[in-house]
C-alpha cells in the first residue's frame, strides 16, 4: 500500500537531459540540491555534496550512477537545466568534481556555485540569475511537496 503522504510514481527524464534535483529532507523550506544527468531510460548520474555519518558529518563531493533517480520518493521537483553532448559528460562531472568547496557550503550552496561556473564555460547557457534559479526551483518543490505530486519542468531561466 502506497503512502498517501509521498508522491508516488515513476517520472521520465529526457536523455542527455541535465537536471536540478530538490529532495525532501523534511523540512518546510529545506531540501537536499543536486545535479541529475540522464544517459539512458531510467538510468544517470546523480553529482552532489552529502553530509553524514559516512561523510564524518562533513560536506563531501559524492557521484554515483543511479537507477533509482525515477522513482525516488523523496524527489519533489528536477529542473532541466541544459541538454548535454554526450561527448562532454565525463568533462561535466570532472568540472563538477572541481567546484569550490570553501566554507561556507551546503549542496544549495555548491549548486549555485556549479551552476554559475558551468554558466561561465559555456557548458550550459543561463538566462538568468543562479539565485532565480534558485528561487524557481525552491518555488516548485514546495508548491509540490503540499501538493504530493513530483515533476520534472524546463526551467524558463535556461536555454535547456
Amino acid at each position: 500500500m502506497s503512502n498517501p503522504t509521498r508522491p508516488t510514481g515513476e517520472i521520465d527524464f529526457d536523455i542527455n537531459g541535465l537536471y536540478i534535483l530538490l529532495s525532501d529532507i523534511g523540512a518546510e523550506w529545506q531540501f537536499h540540491w543536486g545535479f541529475y544527468l540522464a544517459t539512458k531510460p531510467g538510468e544517470g548520474r546523480v553529482y552532489h555534496l552529502v553530509n553524514n555519518i559516512e561523510t564524518n558529518h562533513k560536506w563531501e563531493y559524492r557521484t554515483r550512477l543511479s537507477r533509482g533517480v525515477p522513482h525516488s520518493i523523496s524527489l519533489l521537483v528536477a529542473l532541466k537545466i541544459a541538454v548535454m553532448d554526450p561527448a562532454l559528460h565525463g568533462a561535466l562531472g570532472d568540472r563538477l568534481k572541481a567546484v569550490s568547496q570553501t566554507p561556507p557550503v551546503t549542496c544549495r550552496i555548491w549548486l549555485k556555485r556549479a551552476l554559475q561556473d558551468l554558466d561561465d564555460e559555456g557548458y550550459i547557457k543561463l538566462k538568468g540569475g543562479v539565485d532565480d534559479i534558485e528561487l524557481e526551483g525552491e518555488s516548485a518543490a514546495v508548491e509540490n511537496k503540499h501538493a504530493k505530486i513530483r515533476q520534472v519542468i524546463a526551467s524558463r531561466l535556461s536555454a535547456a
